[in-house]
């Protein structure tokens, strides 16, 4: 595999570790806290990437299995234009930007929502992203492109895609952290 798409492929086997971790020993009712009315709790931001993933997820392995019959094939290293890479940055969590989720990408209530359940979902997600990685090798991932499930208009490449689903999850699991630190200290 080439180390481009290696890098995808580790980085999201990556993330898995770092959701366990993040939940590891840390009991329910912490998990599942609000640090206010308005922000989302630990729990949340990982019912939040799984939503998304998911949804995202269908449309890649569609993507793959097109292509895988039909092209366009290519070698990497892929170099994505200018949307896709401002797009990436903007998710990435040293950006400084901040968003509204869409109401489609919305978490469940915390009280709802089960820790085991939740970050097995976002290990498994993380599973099928690394294998639709791995799927899509000989594909040219920059001619490849996908809409976004929340933004029919923004189309972006499949490789791009990976990096801004890594970006995404990164920012959400540090924002998951900053909430865990903020619930323990009040």
């Amino acid at each position: 595999m080439h180390p481009q798409l290696d890098g995808y492929r580790s980085d999201f086997a990556a993330l898995q570790e770092d959701a366990r971790t993040l939940a590891a020993d840390v009991p329910p009712e912490t998990l599942r806290a609000r640090p206010s009315p308005e922000r989302w709790s630990a729990l949340q931001c990982l019912d939040h990437l799984n939503t998304a993933g998911w949804l995202l997820l269908q449309s890649m392995e569609r993507a793959i299995e097109r292509a895988q019959a039909e092209g366009p094939y290519g070698e990497p290293p892929f170099q994505y234009g200018i949307v896709s890479r401002w797009f990436v940055r903007a998710l990435e969590p040293s950006s400084g930007w901040t968003f509204d989720a869409p109401s489609l990408f919305e978490p469940e209530a915390p009280s709802t929502l089960y820790p085991g359940e939740v970050v097995d979902e976002f290990v498994a997600l993380q599973s099928q992203c690394a294998g639709c990685v791995a799927e899509a090798e000989g594909l040219d991932l920059r001619r490849i492109r996908l809409p976004s499930p929340a933004i029919p208009l923004l189309r972006i490449s499949l490789g791009a895609w990976f990096e801004a689903t890594l970006a995404h999850e990164r920012r959400h699991l540090r924002q998951a952290r900053r909430v865990l630190t903020t619930v323990a200290a009040a």
